[in-house]
């Protein structure tokens, strides 16, 4: 089998690449080659836009491609060529999607009004009704063309490569990914606060709010699981922490592990405490939870990380 991963050398594929050279295995990283490169020995490298549909095929077929793991599929702007360039040649692909997908994330937007789901999202849970979830939205992420966001909706690529029958696809849908090297910093509000020690005033809309997350190297080997795995074609798999913790738990949990005492204050929206933007950004009746189970179940997935030792690395970091 020979892997390649699109988008190989960021965030999520470098930890990828990584993985799967750890199973003995040699990856290509495909990038465009804009950034000093950190692979790990064994892993092959190749220069690519993934907009060049021809040039993407002809490292497939070169490096006898069997797998392509997509981590940087945004619309059906940027994920058109992809699809091409697997064309007939009976490659697997793997496609990194979103907790987005789901309903709640319409109504956390406030772009409409689903009823909550208070559970953690299943995979055949109700998607949400409306599509392109950036459109005119100001807290899109940085340092990608407004026209890729303007275009970016997992819903459609999903559907798009599920239906397509030239390959066999598998939908990874993530919860928001944290540890070195995200440059979000998703936990650093937490991290932050700790070290600043005694009261922590959390906004009281945020203060409850249940969240999942993922670990980038145990998202990572769950990608790689459902890449080795032939069980996994044609399947859609949640993948992120097995559990679900609030705000106010987390704040706990690394003050756990950083050792430090802290005390913690529920206040009112007009004091504006900790998560107060987030709060008035978001609808945070509706839960952004993942239920993860279906990969556990099918094909015996169990994060590789300790939780301290993620937490601690990621503290490390910074967020």
């Amino acid at each position: 089998m020979s892997v390649a991963v699109l988008g190989g050398t960021g965030f999520i594929g470098s930890a990828i690449v990584r993985q799967l050279t750890a199973r003995g295995l040699q990856p290509v990283a495909i990038a465009r080659g804009q950034h000093p490169l950190d692979l790990p020995e064994g892993a092959l490298f190749q220069a690519a836009d993934r907009m060049d549909s021809q040039k993407l095929a002809a490292i497939f077929d070169e490096h006898g491609i069997t797998t392509v793991i997509d981590i940087f599929a945004l619309g059906m702007l940027n994920t058109t060529p992809v699809l091409a360039a697997l064309g007939d040649a009976g490659r697997r692909y793997v496609l990194l999607s979103s907790v987005d997908v789901y309903s709640n994330y319409g109504g956390l937007l406030r772009r409409e009004e689903p009823a909550v789901q208070p559970h953690p999202a299943a995979e055949t849970d109700p998607l949400r009704s409306f599509r392109y979830p950036y459109r005119g939205n100001s807290r899109r992420p940085k340092g990608v063309d407004d026209a890729l966001f303007d275009d970016y909706d997992k819903i459609i690529i999903e559907e798009t490569a599920l239906s397509d029958p030239r390959f066999s696809t598998t939908v990874i849908r993530a919860p928001m990914i944290f540890g070195p090297g995200d440059k979000q910093h998703r936990f650093a509000w937490a991290i932050e606060a700790v070290r600043a020690g005694g009261t922590i005033r959390v906004d009281e809309r945020a203060a409850h709010w249940p969240n999942s997350y993922g670990y980038v190297t145990d998202v990572a080997d769950a990608i790689v699981v459902t890449a080795l795995d032939p069980r996994a074609a044609e399947r859609i798999y949640n993948v992120g922490q097995s559990f679900v913790r609030t705000p106010v738990e987390w704040l706990h949990r690394f003050a756990e592990v950083m050792g430090a005492s802290i005390d913690i204050e529920i206040v009112p929206a007009s004091e504006r405490g900790l998560l107060w933007e987030r709060a008035e950004a978001s609808d945070l009746r509706y839960p952004l939870t993942l239920d993860t189970s279906r990969i556990r179940a099918e094909l015996g997935f169990a994060e590789p990380t300790a939780e301290d030792e993620a937490l601690h690395k990621t503290i490390a970091a910074g967020g």
